[in-house]
């Protein structure tokens, strides 16, 4: 297997809205094994994950023997430059790892190939979350798989928790009270609630029965203003400027710029994050790794909140003449073996029903996965969320003593232009 790296850094720009790939001029897409697969995969490539990669290569090769797959790491910082290339002309991908949020997007602009009849004959695609798979489609055609998802739970200390007889929360109340427990008797802030947190955020709205937007006649229409949504917010942002059981260093930064460290040193009670954060905290503090437990977003009334699994799928590009052999590689990429080697090595949760973390104390990770919920699955939600930044700037504002009504007013004013953009 050969690997590459690629360089330059760039700033993320819009995708070219022409797709003109790969090229594996060997009529593979009628049978024949093509000479080279070539694979994109997202991040900076572990000796770890080329290891992973190797396994699934030797797998692969055992039904295409004279296929040689080339990985190609793409650094994420660099993955909308990488892509704009690929689509604009440059030499493109036979399968790629994609964003799941990203996946629309490159529906809408073309370029990932109809892999309809091929997931129809895949045994494997049933056992794969439906609502990840939706985030998939268009029209009624499928034009990638989920692979992994990354969803959020509350970290906490179950030696705190134990001892100040403090029950796990079920609903909104319950989790304030926890948290001043927790600082009143530990003097440490009871819980970590950063401004750019959209992920953990959106439970408390969905778990409102609040949304984002919904369709309307085709088009968007902004809910953010509606009472469900604010109500959410103002607790969110409440526990942080009215409850104050959570700090204001956190404001302006995410669940990394602070909650996670402190979390791991003792220094904070509770904060949001996914089952690979167990990895980076027995890092920091690998002594006290026993006394942490997780427990589901609740919901104001009672219940598990639904969770947004941002993570990565699988797709085979629009212009690869290697398609028949790209999505076998998918299929053994995403079977059950190497599934759950890439959950234990990655931390991240599969997307497959029958797929669970080898540790223990990752498992209920598992059962907060299968109640998953995406935001607007539009073209437009890469520029709402993370270019404009639209819900983490209201919130922050919200946490420095902005009305929410007014602050979501905005917000919903954005999602109605920006999540109708095509």
């Amino acid at each position: 297997m050969k690997f590459i790296k690629v360089a330059a850094a760039a700033a993320a720009i819009a995708l070219a809205a022409t797709a003109c790939g790969g090229e594996d001029g060997d009529g593979a897409g009628a049978g024949k094994d093509p000479a080279q697969l070539k694979v994109w995969m997202m991040g900076e490539g572990t000796p770890e994950q080329t290891e992973f990669l190797d396994a699934v290569e030797a797998d692969f090769k055992a039904e295409h023997p004279d296929t040689d797959v080339q990985i190609k790491y793409v650094p994420w910082p660099q993955v909308a430059t990488t892509f704009q290339k690929a689509a604009a002309g440059g030499e493109g991908p036979d399968v790629t790892e994609i964003g799941n949020t990203d996946v629309q997007s490159h529906i809408a602009q073309g370029n990932l190939a109809d892999i309809t009849d091929e997931f129809k004959g895949w045994a494997d695609g049933k056992t794969l979350n439906k609502t990840a798979l939706g985030n998939d489609q268009a029209d009624g055609k499928t034009y990638a798989v989920p692979w992994y998802g990354g969803v959020r739970g509350v970290w906490y200390r179950t030696d705190w928790f134990q001892e100040l007889g403090i029950q796990q929360p079920k609903n909104w109340a319950e989790l304030t009270a926890a948290a001043k427990k927790i600082q009143d008797e530990k003097k440490v802030p009871g819980i970590g609630v950063p401004s750019d947190q959209t992920n953990a955020l959106l439970s408390f709205i969905w778990g409102n029965d609040g949304t984002v937007a919904v369709q309307d006649n085709g088009q968007w229409k902004g809910r953010l203003d509606q009472p469900q949504a604010v109500e959410a917010v103002n607790f969110y942002a409440g526990l942080v400027a009215k409850e104050k059981v959570a700090p204001e260093k956190y404001v302006g930064k995410n669940e990394l710029e602070g909650p996670q460290r402190d979390f791991a040193l003792g220094k904070l009670g509770m904060y949001f994050d996914g089952s690979w954060a167990l990895k980076e905290m027995k890092k920091i503090a690998d002594k006290d790794a026993g006394k942490w437990g997780v427990f589901p977003i609740p919901t104001k009334a009672g219940g598990n909140a639904p969770v947004m699994a941002g993570g990565s799928d699988l797709g085979v590009w629009a212009d690869s003449e290697a398609k028949a052999a790209a999505f076998d590689y998918i299929t053994i990429l995403n079977n059950a073996k190497h599934a759950k080697a890439w959950a234990d090595y990655s931390g991240f949760s599969s997307m497959r029903s029958d797929v669970k973390f080898s540790d223990p104390k990752l498992a209920v990770f598992t059962d907060i996965a299968a109640n998953t919920q995406f935001p607007p699955i539009s073209a437009g939600w890469g520029e709402f969320e993370q270019a404009k930044k639209v819900l983490p700037n209201a919130v922050k504002a919200i946490m420095q003593g902005a009305p929410a009504e007014a602050e979501l007013k905005k917000a919903n004013e954005q999602a109605n232009t920006l999540l109708n953009a095509s």
